[in-house]
């Protein structure tokens, strides 16, 4: 089940917050056409009012921007541009388009940094574009949002009627989903170049050097355990993972040496005595009560001492609430599970589950993931043995 704001406690602010206060004038003098258009005309006020008019602008046109990197990838512009200068006209003939509409698409581009006119209808990469290249796994995320903005044609629907939605269709492990095998190739695919960067700001951050073991939980077709693998060669990895995903990943890498596990982390006896586990972007894929049963479930099955690693992007992140709070939480709404949840939260969870300490760790981009290390106490586990 999803958190029900309506157990929540009634903390209504009181009359006199002067907080409140404050934030109902500024709405009610921001809502005012007179304001607006003195605001628009006075120095000083005015280079705010214009930046303010910008982002509300940015935020009305999203969509096109969104559908613009969605050409761009489609048409495989970026490829085409990749390490050389182009003319408009070479460009229409590569992407299959008119030279008037390889120049709209090349211009919109522009704007946002993924192409760069060089001269008068020539053509190179922008940062942003150099950026997408080198980085698979937004192209492949470009491509899956297809499914997300079908549904999302209708947002108002999607948040009344959550159980007919076609992204909850694309996940297997969704409860409820009516094709769990379709899409299931395009999913690891997903996954596995999505998770490049992650795995790498992870493993920059976290020490793993004292560990002999790790068991990656709901480690798809083993991306990350072979990262781990890569960096510490010291460590025996295995993958737990639903038995769909378990046959993917050994017809990808049949030998490969990392060992796969067909399990079902929610119902399945778990391995014993683990010294630590990892959940990279599993948590916020769940609703509360099969998270909450997760993490007990993974705590009695640590070691005293033995250590839980979470790491995903979470809600209420500094400087990346539309990630964490808007994206995410729209996504996983129309998924049909789940939601982002914020450290404080995913430490109270831990902490309820029975582990002794939560700490986190420092990413290069907390925007992308952030990363908890849960312990599992040595006292407590002595109590219940």
């Amino acid at each position: 089940m999803l958190a029900d704001p309506d157990t929540w406690p009634d903390q209504q602010p009181a009359p006199s917050d002067w907080r409140c206060r404050w934030r109902l004038f500024r709405n009610r003098l921001l809502a005012d056409s007179k304001f607006q258009r003195w605001a628009a005309k006075t120095p000083v006020i005015r280079r705010i009012a214009s930046k303010k008019a910008v982002e509300l602008h940015h935020l009305t046109a999203g969509f096109v921007y969104t559908q613009t990197l969605t050409a761009v990838i489609q048409s495989n512009l970026l490829a085409v541009l990749q390490g050389r200068i182009e003319s408009t006209k070479s460009v229409a003939a590569m992407c299959g388009l008119t030279s008037p509409a390889a120049h709209t698409l090349l211009t919109a581009a522009q704007a946002l940094k993924l192409t760069e006119e060089v001269s008068r209808g020539f053509w190179m990469l922008g940062e942003r574009g150099a950026s997408v290249l080198g980085n698979p796994g937004v192209a492949d995320m470009v491509r899956h949002h297809a499914v997300l903005y079908r549904d999302l044609a209708d947002p108002l629907a999607v948040l009344k009627h959550r159980d007919s939605t076609r992204l909850r269709d694309y996940w297997s492990y969704v409860p409820g989903s009516r094709n769990p095998d379709e899409g299931h190739r395009e999913y690891s695919q997903l996954m596995s170049s999505s998770l490049a960067l992650i795995s790498d700001h992870i493993l920059d951050t976290v020490p793993l050097n004292d560990y002999q073991t790790l068991i990656d939980v709901a480690g798809g077709t083993g991306h990350f355990a072979r990262m781990v693998t890569k960096r510490h060669p010291h460590i025996a990895v295995s993958v737990l993972d639903l038995p769909e995903v378990v046959s993917e990943a050994k017809n990808q890498l049949p030998n490969d040496d990392i060992r796969f596990v067909a399990t079902d982390m929610f119902r399945s006896p778990l391995p014993q005595d683990v010294e630590l586990f990892s959940l990279i972007r599993v948590l916020h894929d769940h609703d509360d009560e099969p998270v909450t049963g997760l993490l007990s479930r993974l705590c009695s099955a640590l070691k005293p001492g033995g250590h839980l690693l979470i790491a995903e992007p979470m809600a209420g992140t500094p400087g990346a609430e539309p990630i964490g709070d808007t994206y995410f939480s729209f996504y996983l709404w129309a998924m049909g599970s789940g939601r982002p949840r914020s450290a404080e939260e995913l430490t109270a969870m831990c902490l309820a589950a029975g582990f002794s300490a939560v700490r986190e760790f420092k990413t290069p981009i907390p925007a992308l993931t952030r990363v908890l290390i849960a312990e599992k106490g040595h006292v407590e586990a002595a109590k219940t043995t």
